[in-house]
């Protein structure tokens, strides 16, 4: 084997070390004919260049990796090139070649470092202004990506210090958003007085998006608004993994033919032992369903594919896209985080809505902490709970529902009675009740998490952080880019036209509550 052949071998082998060694060998033979000379060409690589030989998950798992690595080329220069006069241009920015002032850093920070534990946020915020300082020797009003630059610098060292990161070794985000926030908030709040605050960069291409039903649904091609690894197979794409043509017409007949979906057995038949497994095979046509564009409504949906709107199939669909067993990461996340969560505001309330759902809470004596914790969130980020949960009669059914209650068109979980101890729920999406009572609120919340993800769906802006936030700390959905908020428009101070918000990788209220949080878990716990 060649030592660029043994080089890309190890590049696939890093990121999916399981990889079995027929699929590894193909794979390889595919990228050398692709043309890749060293392991920098694997940047170049597209999806469609594997999603013949791989799974969606594991194309999206190599695809962000070599997009993010820095992999260097060895380039084997000629004589005539070397004894030849060239020019040399001078490439860097002021960022790359910064130097991070530890030298004047406080006690705190240097003991910090040392013992590898996290600064207190007094220490930490000192640091920032120091960083800063020494940043706007360079630059009066450094960018957005020029702070991503040197917290990286900060973080990439000492992870344990500075970077995002939970006890339990969970990384949010790019594990730098929390100090890029506060490093860019200390640049705009020095430069607030400033004409240089007002400079502002004009935009001659305005994007106004893609038309998307009800201004919810997400273009299917964007693959990088999905998920932090997954590139979801485009409506016309072909099927992935090992799912062959004359098997995909197979499954196609046996869909039209109503060998899989029988309708007559209703929501039971679900629990069909072969359900699954015909499920999966044909998960390829249900995202061709709903990729489709224009967007298929979800009564189209449930007419083609009424068990994908069932527990068990809401889960398997979940799974399948984004690799994550969504109920036991909801339940242990809720168990462990959600107590930290309650336990941090208890000590520091941060509103009079937090500290009345605290009370309201003691007060009834509920050892239901789902409820709590999701209601304690969006009293936090001063978001409605009828954003994300609606209260209706302890003894409404399903068709009461639809009848007595207004019901939106994004996705809510509607609880019987009252919302801190009521563990029955239904839910709806676009105005139906698409599942039945369920005794379990955890299970709600995880149904209700995955439906944004299985059809395409945008956050509600009323309650954008708090489903941002279940994403990242909950579910563990962390990308860098890309985000399921909606994208406000904004009149330009610069040209005074209607244009789209700049939307960061992360919220910046997610942000901040996520680094209090770890401080919090880190320090106090």
């Amino acid at each position: 084997m060649s030592s660029t052949a043994e080089e890309i071998r190890e590049a696939i082998l890093s990121v999916l070390p399981s990889l079995p060694e027929q699929t590894l060998s193909c794979l390889l033979e595919k990228l050398l004919s692709t043309g890749v000379e060293c392991k920098s060409d694997l940047k170049l690589i597209k999806e469609e260049d594997l999603q013949e030989l791989l799974r969606p998950i594991q194309c999206g798992k190599l695809l962000q990796a070599w997009s993010t690595e820095e992999i260097p080329c060895s380039i084997t220069q000629s004589p005539a090139s070397t004894n030849s006069r060239s020019s040399t241009v001078e490439l860097d920015t002021w960022p790359d070649s910064f130097k991070v002032p530890w030298s004047k850093m406080p006690h705190g920070i240097k003991m910090a470092i040392a013992r590898e534990q996290r600064p207190t946020p007094r220490d930490r915020r000192e640091m920032v202004r120091i960083i800063v300082d020494e940043m706007r020797l360079s630059e009066l009003n450094p960018t957005r990506s020029d702070c991503f630059t040197v917290a990286k610098m900060i973080a990439k060292p000492y992870p344990k210090s500075f970077a995002d990161i939970l006890k339990d070794g969970t990384r949010i985000g790019s594990g730098y958003a929390s100090l890029v926030n506060q490093l860019k908030t200390r640049v705009e709040h020095l430069n607030r007085d400033s004409m240089i605050a007002r400079r502002r960069r004009r935009c001659n291409n305005v994007h106004h998006g893609v038309g998307i039903r009800l201004g919810r649904r997400w273009p299917a091609q964007d693959g990088s608004l999905v998920s932090p690894h997954l590139i979801i197979p485009q409506a016309g794409g072909q099927p992935c993994g090992e799912m062959k043509q004359g098997k995909l017409a197979l499954y196609e007949d046996m869909y039209r033919t109503g060998k899989i979906i029988n309708p007559r057995e209703g929501p039971a038949g679900a629990d069909r032992g072969h359900l699954t497994q015909l499920m999966e095979a044909t998960y390829y046509l249900q995202r061709k369903a709903i990729n489709t564009s224009p967007a298929p409504t979800i009564v189209q949906l449930r007419s083609g594919w009424p068990y994908l709107f069932t527990q068990k199939e809401l889960y398997n669909h979940f799974k399948l896209l984004t690799d994550i067993s969504i109920l036991e990461k909801m339940d242990d996340s809720i168990e462990d985080r959600g107590k930290m969560i309650v336990q941090f505001f208890r000590q520091k309330p941060t509103n009079e809505e937090v500290t009345r759902i605290l009370s309201r809470f003691d007060a009834i004596g509920s050892t239901i902490l789902g409820p709590c914790v999701v209601l304690l969130l969006m009293a936090h980020f001063k978001e409605k709970s009828e954003a994300l949960i609606l209260q209706v009669d302890a003894t409404a059914t399903p068709a009461d529902v639809e009848r007595s209650v207004s019901l939106p068109d994004s996705p809510r979980l509607i609880v019987q009675g009252e919302t801190l101890t009521s563990v029955t729920w239904v839910m709806s999406i676009e105005g139906q009740v698409v599942l039945s009572l369920h005794p379990n609120f955890v299970a709600g919340l995880a149904n209700l998490f995955a439906t944004f993800y299985n059809f395409n769906l945008e956050y509600q802006e009323e309650a954008s952080c708090t489903l941002e936030f279940i994403q990242r700390c909950f579910v563990g959905i962390n990308p860098t880019t890309g985000s399921k908020n909606s994208t406000a428009k904004v009149v330009s101070k610069a040209t005074g036209k209607v244009v789209e918000k700049k939307k960061h990788s992360m919220n910046a209220n997610v942000c901040s509550l996520l680094r209090k949080l770890m401080d919090f878990d880190w320090l106090c716990m």
